[in-house]
């Protein structure tokens, strides 16, 4: 049996998230776990709510999924806020390229926003994080959650 759909979705934002020119193939599942320096910048990719649109349906259900991908970097060359805004770019870009994320099942996915960027850390090295949020929007069967 196949991963529930929202887990496909998941992966998918991952490996199309994967190979972009500032992060490379520093992208992991999971969220709140520090990155070290030498591995950002890096980008966490993690599942919001998952939001049933209408219940109602006999055999199949719309959904809004939230993805997350949170964006990391650490360094002192540039300024945080810069790196932060080409990641954005970038990931933009991916995940436009095909609003269905070439899933037979998803109807689109949609940027929802992007947070206020986190700084922390010392001065001559600073430390920044912005998620980047998105919706997905796919339809499952009530019976099957992977069908």
């Amino acid at each position: 049996m196949a991963d529930h759909r929202a887990e496909q979705i998941v992966a998918r934002v991952k490996t199309l998230v994967t190979g972009l020119t500032t992060t490379g193939t520093n992208v992991d599942r999971g969220r709140g776990e520090e990155v070290a320096a030498e591995l950002t910048p890096a980008l966490r990719v993690y599942m919001g709510a998952d939001t049933i649109v209408e219940p109602w349906a006999q055999q199949l259900l719309d959904s809004d999924l939230e993805v997350v991908i949170e964006a990391k970097v650490h360094d002192a060359a540039a300024n945080v806020e810069t790196t932060l805004n080409q990641i954005r770019k970038e990931v933009n870009i991916a995940l436009a390229a095909d609003y269905t994320l070439a899933l037979a099942f998803v109807h689109a996915i949609v940027e929802t926003g992007a947070g206020r960027p986190q700084i922390s850390g010392d001065l001559a090295k600073p430390a920044a994080s912005m998620e980047l949020r998105y919706l997905v929007k796919y339809r499952r069967s009530r019976a099957d959650p992977s069908a």
